[in-house]
């Protein structure tokens, strides 16, 4: 008994199945971008919590002020940054010293005795090109609602921020390409501590809320 031939698809049917996919596909890619810029305000929000988290450690470590700062990347490249370490506001690229940061954003970063490093002392940087390129970042007072432009936080060697000059409190990180992109905050406590919200978030209980408890 001969057993029937397979038979394939035709030219119609893969050409059908081929307008599908391209639809399916056409239908997804707003959907990944809107995730894609989720992700990289998600990966500067965290940076920036990490990178004030390591100030206040190291400042209790080392038992002397420590100073984290937001400042520029190079116009050229979001993934480095500008060597004359200008300050801003508006940057998700930071950087972790022992003093006033300026024109010392090229230097070496510390890792034996301080007293033996060329100032400021870098203990650790990080470029918003690295993970997050596109986010836009504002900083404001405790609630969040005006705009301070503050640019530094200097904690103590107990891990409390300094409160001259006047801190960061809140740092706001957005995507500027759309609209329903998720905003984080970064809030710092008035006793130093660090915390990473979602302003969406309405229910008191929920952990990411940026409701006070």
């Amino acid at each position: 008994m001969l057993r029937p031939t397979p038979r394939g698809f035709t030219l119609i049917e893969l050409m059908v199945a081929l307008a599908v996919a391209g639809l399916l596909l056409m239908g997804a890619i707003p959907l990944v971008r809107e995730w894609m810029m989720n992700m990289q305000v998600r990966n500067a929000a965290m940076s920036i919590a990490g990178g004030l988290e390591k100030a206040r450690a190291e400042a209790v470590r080392r038992n002397r002020d420590v100073t984290f700062s937001l400042v520029w990347s190079t116009g050229a490249s979001p993934a480095s940054l500008a060597d004359d370490c200008t300050l801003s506001a508006r940057s998700a690229s930071w950087i972790i010293s022992l003093e006033d940061p300026s024109g010392g954003c090229g230097g070496t970063l510390l890792t034996g005795d301080a007293s033996a490093a060329d100032k400021p002392r870098l203990l650790a940087r990080h470029a918003q090109g690295d993970g997050s390129p596109d986010v836009i970042v504002g900083v404001y007072d405790a609630s969040c609602a005006s705009a301070t432009g503050e640019t530094q936080v200097t904690f103590n060697s107990f891990g409390r921020a300094a409160t001259s000059p006047a801190p960061m409190r809140c740092i706001v990180v957005r995507h500027p390409g759309s609209d329903t992109t998720h905003t984080l905050r970064v809030m710092l406590g008035t006793g130093g501590s660090v915390r990473t919200c979602d302003p969406a978030v309405t229910e008191r209980d929920d952990p990411r809320t940026c409701i006070p408890t």
